[in-house]
């Protein structure tokens, strides 16, 4: 398996059950993987840090990968307001990162310096991780407008303001909604529409999407299983305070759905090799 989303460093828990910093050591990463047979891990940077948030960003994350060479697995961020981004961006290629994320700022998804990101991300192979919320990147149809303008530049979306959008009738009031998926939801429509459009499903935002109409989420994954990848947003942690990851939140919701054995290695595994370029069991690049 291969877990696409994951993170190092801390959050601030907002569950009543779990008080204070929740953080993660390179080492605390690693044995999740063990325990859980995960063979590879996506580290995602943020270029912000947000209110009661000690991620670890870019260098820091470079400095770990480095020190596990295909086991954790780097992408890098930078903020779109820096002058200097673009050139960032190039000079991490350089650097050995192998993809740009989390996208994770309070800009709209096709503000005009994210544009630019997003192109040079294009022209380098880097697949781009994008977090949608109210706050963070919002506006599906502004989504939709860099799907159709960036061809080359493959997005992975996530976030409770992407996965609410698996249903045509959308609750903007809820974070998290629930009840029987309508369908034609705009995600289901720009996976099928755009090739360079994938999603992942990590965290409560993708738990949820997937749980909440089990009958719509299994004829979901077969008609985009080719463009969903496996992931947790370790060590973020659930309502009841438990830690994506370690919980097997994800692998147990996948593997309730009996899939097809094509169907489950492409989102755990195969997807995320073809867009990385690495074969992961050898640790081996194409």
């Amino acid at each position: 398996m291969i877990d696409f989303h994951t993170h190092l460093g801390g959050v601030k828990s907002w569950f009543k059950a779990l008080k204070g910093m929740v953080y993660a050591t390179a080492d605390d990463l690693l044995e999740y993987m063990d325990e859980e047979r995960v063979q590879a891990a996506v580290v995602l940077s943020v270029a912000r840090q947000e209110s009661g948030s000690d991620v670890a960003q870019t260098e820091e994350v470079l400095k770990v990968c480095s020190e596990h060479p295909g086991r954790l697995i780097p992408f890098c961020a930078v903020d779109p307001e820096d002058s200097m981004a673009l050139k960032k961006v190039e000079g991490y290629a350089e650097m050995g990162f192998r993809g740009f994320g989390e996208h994770k700022v309070k800009l709209r998804v096709d503000d005009p310096r994210s544009k630019e990101i997003y192109g040079v991300c294009g022209g380098l192979g880097f697949p781009v991780l994008l977090h949608m919320e109210d706050a963070y990147n919002p506006d599906i149809e502004g989504y939709e407008r860099i799907l159709a303008e960036f061809p080359d530049t493959v997005f992975i979306a996530h976030g409770p303001g992407w996965w609410k959008e698996i249903s045509s009738k959308v609750d903007k009031a809820s974070v998290y909604p629930r009840g029987k998926v309508k369908p034609e939801g705009r995600a289901d429509l720009l996976l099928q529409r755009y090739p360079n459009a994938y999603a992942d499903i990590s965290a409560t935002s993708g738990l949820n999407a997937l749980q909440r109409d089990r009958e719509f989420a299994k004829a979901f994954i077969e008609r985009n299983w080719r463009k969903l990848l496996f992931g947790t947003d370790f060590p973020c942690i659930d309502k009841n305070g438990r830690q994506f990851g370690p919980n097997r939140s994800h692998i147990n919701l996948l593997k309730s759905l009996n899939l097809r054995e094509e169907v489950y290695g492409a989102i755990t595994h195969s997807n995320a090799e073809a867009l990385l370029k690495m074969r992961i069991g050898y640790f081996q690049s194409f």
